[in-house]
């Protein structure tokens, strides 16, 4: 993939907005380059336990081997729609990691029980600084911008505290403090999206103006991605 824009976002809250875009390229090496990473459980190797290597594996690999089989049946030009949001979750997540120097941790998914179709975020992260846990969610649309519903799927969560249930997933990997913090009311959001031709000044003025949103930037800190695809 290639990060094409990383910048913060001028506004009048005191909400930390950052706007990154990213062209995945070629898309079939995308996915081959997306499979590869989430067959990566080196992560494994975190926990001193077996029991806690084992269960994780067995979670982590059922819901790998279905991910494959959604990637394997799209095409060279095109995803489809469950693809799609793996592809969205799975950028948005490695920029958080590259560009802003967060934590790596796992899809929700591979975390899970649930083999497919996660209940609540898709993904997530921690600004390293500010000990502050981002709660991540993906959306893909293959005719528009995917921003409105993923703006009204993270407002849905917040009010649903689906954050704050996904927590005791987290605990592995998070810092205590921003465990805390989050528990607390101090958190973060990633929004994800597939974006067409829109231009990023565009998509930036429509997000901002979103009704959703206004209420989503009252914490911490907003990280708006947009993936062409």
């Amino acid at each position: 993939m290639k990060v094409i824009e990383c910048k913060p976002i001028q506004h009048t809250g005191t909400c930390s907005i950052t706007f990154i875009r990213i062209d995945p390229e070629n898309l079939q090496d995308t996915l081959s380059a997306i499979i590869k990473a989430l067959m990566d459980l080196s992560w494994l190797s975190r926990f001193d336990q077996d029991y806690m290597k084992d269960s994780f594996s067995l979670r982590a690999n059922e819901t790998i081997a279905d991910i494959r089989k959604k990637i394997a049946d799209s095409s060279d030009d095109k995803v489809t729609k469950e693809a799609g949001e793996y592809v969205v979750s799975e950028l948005a997540r490695e920029s958080l990691i590259s560009k802003m120097n967060y934590l790596d941790i796992p899809l929700a998914e591979l975390l899970g029980m649930k083999v497919s179709g996660n209940p609540g975020f898709d993904f997530h992260s921690q600004n390293n600084c500010t000990h502050t846990v981002i709660f991540g969610e993906a959306k893909y649309n293959s005719r528009q911008s995917a921003y409105d519903s993923a703006i009204k799927q993270v407002y849905q969560f917040i009010t649903d505290k689906k954050d704050i249930k996904q927590i005791v997933d987290l605990h592995p990997f998070c810092t205590q403090e921003a465990l805390t913090r989050a528990n607390s009311g101090f958190k973060g959001f990633a929004i994800a999206f597939s974006a067409k031709s829109t231009s990023s000044d565009t998509l930036i003025a429509n997000i901002l103006e979103h009704t959703n949103f206004g209420e989503v930037s009252r914490h911490e800190e907003i990280v708006i991605v947009a993936v062409n695809i």
